[in-house]
C-alpha cells in the first residue's frame, strides 16, 4: 500500500523550474505532449547542451543518430502547439548540467574556487555535476566550431528561435559568484602567458606587481573580461542571425555552502532560498530553481517563485520589443532605485546607501553593472545612483542626459577623474542651472533643471562616519523626492515580502497604480506582520490568502501567518 502521494517524476525532471525545459530528460515521442501541458511562463527556455550534441571530437549529432538531439523536432513541436522557445547557449559552466555542459573529451581541468576546493554542484536528482574550467585554449578553440556549427544548423533547418547567451552565478551570503571564475592551474597559467604578453608590449609595471597585492587581482580581473569576452564575441559573431543578447542567470541551491544542507531534506529549508531569491532580484539576476528538488519547493516557496519570477519579469530582462505595450498593465516588481556600480561592488556598502534601502524600501532596488539606456523612456519614475570612481567619459555623457531628460541622479564624486568633475561645473555655468550647496557630514550640491536633479556628494566623508550618520544623511537626502511607499514592520526571522504595481485599470479610475504586497512566512512558527497606514493609499483586497488572517485597525493592517502561511494584500495609489 502506498501512503504517500507519487511524485510526477517526468514533470518535475523535465520542467525543474519556472520556464526551463530539459528535453533530453524524456523521449521526443512525448516533446510535444510535454509542451503542450506546460503551463509555466513564457517563452520557454531551452538550454543548448553542447556535451549531449557533441560527445566526441569528431561526431556533432542534431538528430542524426540519436533522436533526443533533434533541435528541429523539438522547434517544430513547440510550433505545432503554439509555445515559443528560446534557445540559452552557456557561456560559462552551467551548474545544472553534467561537467557544467563540456562535452567529456574537454573535462579535463576542474573548476577550483577561491579555497582551492573543485567547484562541484548538486542537480534537482542528487546528482553531483563536477564543473570544469573554462581557461583551457582547448576548450575555446572547440566552443568556437560548436557556435559555427550551431548557427549552420539553425539556418539549413529555418529554425527561427531567439539564441541568448546565458551567464551562470550562485550568490553566496550577499556576494556574486560566477561559475566563469576560477582559481585553477589552468587560470593561472593562461595569467602568466597574459602577463608576459603586456610585458612584452611594455603595458605591464612590473614594480608596481610586486609590491601591490590589489594590482595583480585587479589584472586577474582583467584578464578573466578578457577571456570570457571572447566566448561572448565567438557566440555573437557565428550566431548573428539568432542572437539576441546575454541573460544573467543566479541558481538557487547553487553555491558551495548550499550542498551541505542539500544532502538530507532535515537540514534543507524553504527559508534557506526565499531571502536568497529576493536578494538575487535586487542584484539584476533571473533566479532560476532548476537545481531544486520537487520536494523543497512547496508552499510559500512554490508560490514566491510563480510571483516573482513571472513572465512580465523574464521579458523585461530580456528587453523584449513588445514587452513594454503587452506587459505593462500587468504586475511588475515595483524599483524605486538604481545603484550602478562602475569599478568597487561594494561601494554602496561602505558608505550606507544599501543599509539605509534595505531598512526603509527592502527589495525596491537593483543593482546595475552596467549603464544601458533608451532615452526615449520615461526617466522620472527612478532614483540612480552613480560612482564617478570608474565613470568614464561616455558614462558621464549618459549620466548628464538622463538628467537633461528629467531623471533624478544621485553622484558621488570621490574619486571621480578631475576632467569629469570639471566638465560638470563647466556644464552648470554654461547652462546658468539653478545649484544648491550646503555641507550635511559631506559637501552636497543639489542641481535642477526642470524635472532633472543631480545631487551630488562625497562618500569618502562618509565612510569614515557611524552607521547612524549615514542611515540620517541618506533619510534626509532621499526624503527630497517624497517617494511614497507603505512601511511594513515584520518579524525579524522567516518573514519576506515583495512589491509588485500595475496601472489602475478602467474599474479602479479613482487609483493611479495598484500596489501589491505579498508576505510569505517560510518558519514553522506562528508570525506577524503589521503594514502602516499612510495618506495617498486606500486597502482594497487580499489575495490568495492562506493559513492567514488579516485584520483592519485604525493605523493600518495586521497580518498574523501560521506556518508556511502566505497573503497577498492590494493597496490603491491616488495622488
Amino acid at each position: 500500500m502506498q501512503l504517500t502521494t507519487p511524485e510526477a517524476k517526468g514533470y518535475d525532471t523535465v520542467f525543474p523550474g519556472e520556464n526551463w525545459f530539459f528535453f533530453w530528460r524524456t523521449s521526443p515521442s512525448l516533446w510535444e505532449s510535454k509542451l503542450s501541458e506546460f503551463q509555466g511562463p513564457s517563452p520557454i527556455f531551452v538550454p543548448i547542451f553542447w556535451g549531449l550534441h557533441n560527445e566526441s571530437p569528431d561526431v556533432l549529432d542534431f538528430g542524426n543518430y540519436r533522436p533526443e538531439t533533434d533541435l528541429k523536432r523539438l522547434y517544430d513541436c513547440a510550433q505545432k502547439v503554439g509555445k515559443e522557445l528560446v534557445f540559452l547557449l552557456p557561456l560559462s559552466p552551467a551548474p545544472f548540467l553534467p561537467n557544467g555542459g563540456l562535452p567529456s573529451y574537454l573535462a579535463r581541468n576542474l573548476l577550483v574556487d577561491e579555497r582551492g576546493l573543485a567547484v562541484t554542484v548538486l542537480d534537482n536528482d542528487g546528482r553531483l555535476n563536477k564543473l570544469y574550467s573554462f581557461y583551457d585554449p582547448r576548450v575555446f578553440q572547440a566552443f568556437r566550431g560548436f557556435c559555427n556549427s550551431i548557427a549552420r544548423y539553425l539556418s539549413e533547418n529555418a529554425i527561427a528561435c531567439e539564441v541568448f547567451g546565458a551567464n551562470a552565478s550562485s550568490v553566496e551570503s550577499g556576494r556574486v559568484k560566477s561559475y566563469f571564475n576560477d582559481h585553477s592551474t589552468t587560470f593561472n597559467r593562461g595569467f602568466d602567458r597574459y602577463l608576459a604578453q603586456l610585458a612584452h608590449d611594455g603595458e605591464l609595471d612590473k614594480e608596481r606587481v610586486a609590491s601591490d597585492p590589489s594590482e595583480v587581482e585587479r589584472l586577474k580581473k582583467s584578464y578573466s573580461n578578457q577571456i570570457q569576452s571572447l566566448y561572448e564575441q565567438a557566440a555573437k559573431e557565428s550566431l548573428s542571425a539568432n542572437w539576441a543578447g546575454e541573460l544573467n542567470f543566479a541558481f538557487l541551491g547553487g553555491a558551495s555552502s548550499d550542498i551541505f544542507e542539500r544532502t538530507s531534506e532535515h537540514w534543507e529549508h524553504p527559508s534557506s532560498y526565499l531571502g536568497s531569491l529576493l536578494g538575487m532580484t535586487t542584484l539584476d539576476f533571473i533566479p532560476s530553481s532548476v537545481l531544486l528538488s520537487p520536494g523543497i519547493k512547496n508552499e510559500p516557496l512554490l508560490k514566491a517563485l510563480g510571483a516573482i519570477v513571472s513572465e512580465p519579469f523574464i521579458r523585461s530582462h530580456m528587453q523584449n520589443e513588445l514587452y513594454d505595450e503587452e506587459y505593462s498593465s500587468k504586475f511588475n516588481p515595483i524599483v524605486f532605485f538604481e545603484l550602478y556600480r562602475n569599478s568597487n561592488p561594494e561601494a554602496f556598502l561602505k558608505d550606507g546607501l544599501v543599509q539605509f534601502l534595505e531598512r526603509q524600501y527592502a527589495w525596491t532596488f537593483r543593482f546595475k553593472r552596467e549603464l544601458k539606456v533608451n532615452f526615449d523612456e520615461e526617466f522620472g519614475d527612478k532614483v540612480r545612483f552613480f560612482k564617478g570612481e570608474g565613470l568614464d567619459s561616455s558614462e558621464f555623457q549618459s549620466v548628464i542626459k538622463l538628467f537633461m531628460n528629467g531623471s533624478k541622479i544621485f553622484l558621488d564624486l570621490s574619486g571621480m577623474n578631475e576632467d569629469l568633475v570639471r566638465r560638470l561645473d563647466t556644464f552648470v555655468l554654461e547652462n546658468s542651472l539653478k545649484e544648491e550647496k550646503i555641507n550635511y557630514v559631506s559637501p552636497v550640491s543639489k542641481i535642477t533643471l526642470g524635472e532633472g536633479v543631480i545631487i551630488t556628494y562625497s562618500s569618502e566623508k562618509l565612510n569614515s562616519v557611524p552607521l547612524v550618520k549615514k542611515l540620517k544623511f541618506w533619510e534626509t537626502l532621499v526624503s527630497y523626492f517624497n517617494i511614497r511607499h507603505l512601511d511594513i514592520e515584520t518579524d525579524e526571522d522567516g518573514v519576506f515580502y515583495f512589491w509588485h504595481s500595475r496601472p489602475s485599470n478602467a474599474y479602479e479610475l479613482s487609483y493611479e497604480e495598484i500596489r501589491r504586497v505579498s508576505l510569505y512566512n517560510t518558519t514553522s512558527y506562528k508570525k506577524k506582520a503589521k503594514i502602516s497606514g499612510a495618506k495617498n493609499f486606500a486597502f482594497l483586497k487580499t489575495v490568495d490568502q492562506q493559513k492567514v488572517e488579516v485584520r483592519s485597525t485604525p493605523i493600518g493592517i495586521e497580518v498574523q501567518l501560521l506556518p508556511g502561511g502566505s497573503v497577498s494584500l492590494d493597496f490603491g495609489f491616488y495622488e
